[in-house]
């Protein structure tokens, strides 16, 4: 133990291990503990200076970071400790597990910090909004944009959709209150993401994240001549006809012999149902709060990529998500997905991608899922496993 501790001094502090001297100010160190909860966790080291000088601690500061820990950090938090002798020296080691209650804050200073190398910073605007929506606390979906005007939205897309796809009257006096019902405004009559994603006339102009890059290459990497090059910047539902005809536009048709009737069938090289389940998969699951990227899809010569920013959700993995288990980031956005006949909301979205590829022996769709996107690949039918 003391090789190791010797060694975690030499290496210094990085973006899981702190260390804190015998006479360690309070709000110090519920500044540390709050950025290792409200990132992936990390090690409190007390009784070791900056110099990497050990100093032995007395009995009463284990009682000290516990009531720290509880009182002034919010949410509370129980931490692990551990104390260690080193060299004659009593040093207590005090684990904070990544939180499941995000963002926690130090209550004398009302502020936010998250890790980031060696040090503890206060997050940005955009961080602090991903810290709700890990902890669960905030859907960005119904966060509000922007004020209220009549000219900003498509009032006849609005309408469509309240008569056609939810069964809803429409009535000019009524507007602020049935876009107030479906969470498009807010009590302040303030436009929410959500409103401006589906009816607004321009939603880029306030959302510049949202929409979709469209890229057709003539060969198997971004060096590749581009063929075409669409960007879409419409409602969601306009993106994903968009997308939909891209693809449409830029895949072949080939003839398949199927043997069990020994009739011809033409196939294309990337079927439109599959398509059409990934897009809205990536529009409904994508983060809205991660600005200055948009979902992309790459088609080249043997393989198509569709890229959404954004990790997984919460808790769930690749293997759930492949699984069927689903959860939704923007259960709104997913809810209007389906009003427009777009998805189900059982989570079967990927599964259904799996299984085709299977029935059809055809090289399998590949799924990466990053701590800043997930991207699907779809091969070509020519392509080998």
């Amino acid at each position: 133990m003391n090789k190791d501790l010797r060694t975690l001094i030499a290496a210094g502090e990085n973006s899981h291990i702190e260390f804190k001297s015998s006479s360690f100010h309070n709000d110090s160190f519920a500044k540390e503990v709050v950025a290792f909860a409200n990132m992936k966790g990390g090690t409190i080291y007390i009784g070791i200076t900056d110099e990497g000088q050990l100093q032995s601690i007395d009995k009463a500061t284990e009682e000290r970071v516990v009531n720290i820990c509880r009182n002034a950090i919010q949410p509370a938090i129980i931490p692990e400790i551990e104390t260690l002798v080193v060299e004659g020296q009593r040093i207590l080691c005090v684990d904070i597990e990544q939180g499941k209650y995000k963002p926690y804050k130090v209550k004398n200073s009302n502020k936010f910090y998250i890790r980031a190398g060696s040090v503890s910073i206060e997050p940005t605007n955009e961080e602090l909004i991903r810290l709700f929506q890990d902890g669960q606390q905030l859907h960005f979906e119904v966060s509000s944009i922007i004020p209220y005007q009549r000219n900003l939205f498509d009032l006849l897309r609005f309408r469509e959709y309240l008569e056609k796809y939810r069964g809803l009257e429409y009535s000019e006096e009524e507007v602020l209150t049935l876009l107030y019902n479906l969470q498009c405004i807010d009590e302040q009559q303030r436009v929410s993401v959500l409103g401006l994603l589906f009816f607004a006339c321009e939603p880029n102009r306030y959302l510049p994240q949202s929409g979709i890059d469209l890229n057709c290459f003539a060969g198997p990497d971004l060096c590749s001549d581009l063929l075409d090059y669409q960007s879409e910047t419409g409602s969601i539902v306009q993106c994903i006809e968009y997308a939909l005809a891209f693809i449409k536009r830029h895949t072949n048709i080939r003839a398949v012999f199927r043997a069990e009737h020994g009739q011809r069938v033409d196939l294309p090289n990337y079927e439109s149902s599959i398509v059409r389940e990934l897009v809205v998969n990536a529009f409904m699951h994508r983060d809205w709060s991660i600005f200055g990227q948009r979902i992309r899809m790459n088609l080249f010569s043997d393989r198509l990529e569709i890229f959404s920013p954004g990790k997984l959700p919460n808790t769930l993995n690749l293997t759930r998500a492949l699984a069927g288990i689903s959860y939704y980031r923007n259960p709104i956005i997913a809810q209007m997905l389906k009003d427009y006949k777009l998805a189900d909301r059982l989570g079967r979205g990927l599964q259904k991608v799996v299984n085709y590829y299977q029935q059809h022996h055809l090289r399998p769709a590949e799924f990466e899922a990053d701590l800043e996107y997930f991207k699907v690949t779809l091969w070509g039918p020519l392509t080998i496993s």
